[in-house]
């Protein structure tokens, strides 16, 4: 997977991170909570480093999702929820990457 279908994949992750709670995957997505953890956590990874401006935007994203994936571990859906909005609001706003 290239750097910009990693980043992409990611904001779809996050928009599904604010609205799947750690507790409420359908049972038929087997993977859960720890695949889709997993999935953001590998998607942004890799993407992040696609992205060309608005560089400030990277810490911020590493240390909202760190708080998220946290609150999401504890089984916490808040403030885990707002979090993932905060983050896709920062990645939708207009980021240019290569």
């Amino acid at each position: 997977m290239n750097k910009q279908d990693a980043l992409r994949m990611f904001i779809e992750d996050v928009a599904g991170g604010m609205t799947q709670p750690p507790d409420g995957y359908q049972d038929w997505y087997t993977p859960g909570y720890a695949g889709h953890r997993a999935d953001l956590v590998d998607h942004w990874r890799i993407g992040r480093d696609s992205i060309k401006h608005d560089l400030a935007k990277v810490p911020q994203i590493d240390a909202l999702l760190e708080q998220a994936l946290a609150s999401f571990d504890r089984g916490d859906r808040e403030p885990g929820r707002t979090l993932m909005c905060d983050i896709y609001n920062l990645l939708t706003h207009p980021i240019r990457i290569r």
